[in-house]
């Protein structure tokens, strides 16, 4: 470990960026706040501008897993993930164009009212309940992964960081609402980008700048773009990282409530577009920056890595092991990169507690139950609800505590879910005859499949091939024997285990988890719904479909497809009947 602490400045950086974020709640719950209705709680009564908005969608889910993340996949795997940026631009310009307009135009507070809108109430209630269940969970895990990683690296008391993130976000997002957890994502966005800058200049400082940097990280084969290996089992090639995770962001940014609930904030449609544009070129240059920190991070311990030593328990932890041995002599920097990774935790969990408490009161509370609200009434029983979350989080974190080794197997369960969530979607929108029998026994297959496979995968991991690339320890003066000794027999004790005959299932890369379930719900969707009645052109709102004509419209000028405002002009495509593949290939 190592042995230097914090300085008091870098304390009290840490209690200002804490402090900041809880005044911002003060602000817009006591003094802003014109009034106290839902639509103010959970949409910042539609108003907000597209550039704090378009920062929140950016921060709202680069955690501080993606910012402890990044840097260790880039430092054991290599660059390819680099790719991993043009995929997050890619799925956030589709949601802009596609699939935002669509849910504006729908005016929705929680994003699962469509699916009761195009299927029925049991098909929203699933999947409402599945988000809710797994969103739970990964805020526990956004709070406990970083902190754990901070205690055991910088010296920072666990419990302290626990409580202390998981207070102050409970506070300013139940008595702000989402317009402090926007604007409180606004800081939080700057200070995370001041924090990579920050590590990024010392690290090349320390190391002589690019060009040596990158000729080491070159030398232990970590540079690498050009992976086009058609194996699905492959960790990260182009096709699985430009198309699967493509698919796997879109699953976020486009059916995921805390973003949904972001671009429903905004004033118009433009802006809502801009706010998403603004998400694809943030996103890009952050997972950019954090791949660069793990370059930075392979070159600074190249001779002598600090894992393989046994200075660390986890790989994650290795970034703030360098911030600690390399900046802690210049006092405030350990400071600003500690918050950074406090941000990332702040801003995620805000925006779970906001959204979670939507979609309980909207799908839960009045859907299930029926009861009806006042809208002064349902914003005070959000404020109640998100407290109630935020305490519900904390408590969840000690659980956490506990998991141990599959910590990071329980993290990926989030990618488990969000798969069959947006096959439900997908199937909603792209499939007219698809009815509910169709669009439930989907989801539940698809989910059911993602399950095996995953559990598949954690429990026979020791059976496949390492894909990690080689490390060194040859210049580690305090290495010894033993170290050297744990370390070989890692590499071999998998040849003793009987090869399962089911191993190339599990062993497929995680990117295409999502592509599968989308698969998945829409094959058996499809074939249920064709045994139980498919839905007939009559039978189903066009509002509810995106067509051939509607996706020519969202890629191409209006003028090109005689369409406006996103709607097809009459007697377009769109005013004919629909069919298994597209809501236009099929006449009435």
């Amino acid at each position: 470990m190592a042995s230097n602490k914090l300085s008091v400045v870098d304390y009290v950086i840490l209690v200002i960026l804490l402090l900041s974020s809880a005044i911002i709640g003060v602000i817009f719950g006591f003094f802003k706040s014109s009034k106290n209705s839902a639509k103010e709680f959970l949409l910042a009564n539609g108003d907000m501008g597209a550039l704090p908005t378009g920062l929140s969608i950016l921060v709202s889910f680069l955690s501080a897993v993606t910012l402890l993340g990044t840097p260790s996949e880039v430092y054991v795997f290599g660059t390819m993930y680099f790719y991993q940026g043009i995929a997050l631009m890619i799925a956030s310009l589709v949601t802009a164009l596609v699939f935002m307009p669509k849910f504006r135009e729908m005016q929705c507070t929680s994003v699962y009212e469509y699916l009761d809108q195009r299927f029925d109430r049991t098909v929203r209630l699933c999947v409402s309940f599945s988000f809710s269940v797994i969103m739970l969970i990964y805020m526990a895990i956004v709070l406990y992964g970083p902190a754990l990683a901070l205690s055991q690296t910088a010296g920072l008391n666990i419990w302290l960081c626990v409580i202390s993130i998981g207070a102050i976000c409970t506070f300013y997002s139940s008595v702000g609402g989402m317009r402090a957890v926007i604007w409180a994502d606004v800081l939080q966005a700057i200070v995370m980008a001041i924090g990579l800058l920050a590590v990024i200049i010392q690290g090349l400082i320390s190391l002589g700048g690019f060009k040596r940097t990158f000729s080491i990280a070159s030398r232990g084969g970590r540079i690498e773009f050009d992976n086009v290996s058609i194996d699905p089992r492959t960790r990260h090639t182009v096709w699985s990282l430009l198309i699967g995770s493509s698919i796997n962001a879109l699953a976020t940014y486009g059916f995921n409530q805390a973003l949904v609930q972001r671009y429903m904030c905004i004033r118009s449609t433009r802006g809502a577009k801009q706010a998403l544009f603004i998400n694809a070129i943030g996103s890009a240059l952050i997972v950019f920056a954090s791949g660069l920190i793990g370059v930075i991070l392979y070159a600074y311990y190249a001779d002598c890595d600090p894992y393989t030593n046994k200075k660390l328990q986890e790989i994650d932890q290795i970034l703030p092991y360098f911030v600690m041995e390399v900046l802690s002599n210049k006092k405030g920097l350990p400071g600003v990169f500690l918050a950074c990774i406090f941000s990332g935790s702040l801003s995620t969990i805000s925006s779970g507690l906001n959204s979670l408490a939507g979609v309980l009161i909207e799908d839960i509370y009045k859907r299930l139950l029926g009861r009806q609200l006042t809208d002064q009434r349902q914003g005070f029983i959000c404020k109640i609800v998100s407290v109630l979350l935020g305490v519900l989080v904390i408590l969840l974190t000690y659980v956490v505590s506990y998991l141990g080794s599959i910590l990071n197997a329980t993290l990926s369960l989030f990618g488990v879910f969000e798969g069959p969530i947006m096959g439900v979607f997908v199937l909603g929108f792209f499939f007219p005859q698809a009815n509910r029998r169709g669009a439930l026994v989907g989801f539940c297959v698809s989910l059911a499949l993602e399950f095996w496979i995953f559990l598949g995968a954690q429990i026979t991991k020791n059976q496949m091939k390492s894909v990690s690339l080689p490390f060194s320890i040859a210049n580690c003066s305090d290495m010894t024997n033993s170290t050297l000794t744990n370390w070989t027999t890692s590499t071999v004790v998998s040849t003793f285990f009987k090869r399962n005959p089911l191993i190339d299932l599990y062993s497929v890369s995680y990117l295409w988890y999502t592509p599968i379930a989308v698969a998945t719900v829409i094959f058996v969707g499809i074939i249920v719904s064709y045994l139980t009645h498919p839905l007939q052109p009559h039978e189903i709102d066009r509002k509810l479909i995106i067509s051939v004509s509607d996706l020519c419209c969202c890629f191409s000028p209006k003028r090109w497809c005689g369409c406006k405002g996103g709607k097809a002009a009459p007697g377009s495509l769109n005013s004919r009947g629909s069919s298994w593949i597209l809501a236009d290939s099929m006449d009435p």
